[in-house]
């Protein structure tokens, strides 16, 4: 389901179970997917129009109307830049310019390595700390492009050896489901030799006891 997991898919069940089928809870239960999530996934705008007999256009419609959802899976990081009067009049684009150049993608966008996202708002209420930068959940008030600067080569140097572990960790597990894969043919050859060799003796112990009824014969007939 759209790199979703069988446990995400009983997780939309759920929230959709927890508001309702009635048309009217539909914006809680689109803010309780993105908030599992992190954004909307296709899927899980096709099992709400189900959900609540209503078209997936009528559900985008209202999504889109919100700046608050988004319809693409979000970087490991989240950069927000604020656009407020107090930050706009001391200069934040010159630090929007900067996270542009830096990472090298445009406000709305997520680096191609899926690590860190970078977003433009409004206001984020911190108009005594403009210019006013939050990285996930953490705020950077007061900002310059020294510090900006700084704050980018933090994050990323993090996502650096965040995907540095991923790398290493799926190659482990691609490791271990080889050795298993080559455990798994071992044993199963190790029983065909197995089989081979009972079969050779049951044959030869059948042989065995021919010739001893052939030479019971040959000694009665004589």
């Amino acid at each position: 389901m759209d790199g979703t997991t069988e446990l995400n898919e009983r997780q939309l069940k759920k929230i959709i179970e927890e508001h309702g089928s009635d048309v009217k809870n539909l914006i809680p239960i689109l803010q309780g997917i993105q908030e599992e999530f992190g954004y909307l996934p296709a899927a899980a705008i096709s099992a709400v129009a189900e959900a609540l007999h209503i078209s997936e256009d009528v559900i985008f419609g209202v999504a889109t109307f919100y700046t608050h959802f988004k319809f693409t899976r979000p970087g490991k990081h989240v950069i927000r830049a604020c656009l407020g009067t107090a930050c706009f009049v001391k200069e934040a684009e010159n630090l929007i310019e900067l996270i542009r150049e830096r990472l090298g993608i445009e406000p709305g966008e997520t680096t191609k390595d899926g690590n860190i996202s970078f977003e433009k708002v409004a206001c984020l209420g911190c108009c005594a700390l403009a210019p006013t930068i939050v990285v996930d959940q953490e705020v950077y008030g007061k900002m310059t492009t020294q510090k900006m600067s700084k704050v980018l080569d933090e994050i990323m140097e993090e996502s650096k050896q965040e995907t540095q572990q991923e790398r290493v960790e799926r190659t482990e597990y691609e490791n271990q489901l080889e050795n298993e894969r080559d455990g798994g043919q071992g044993r199963g050859q190790g029983s065909l030799k197995e089989n081979e060799r009972d079969g050779g003796q049951d044959h030869g112990q059948g042989g065995l006891k021919e010739n001893e009824q052939e030479a019971g014969t040959i000694g009665e007939e004589g």
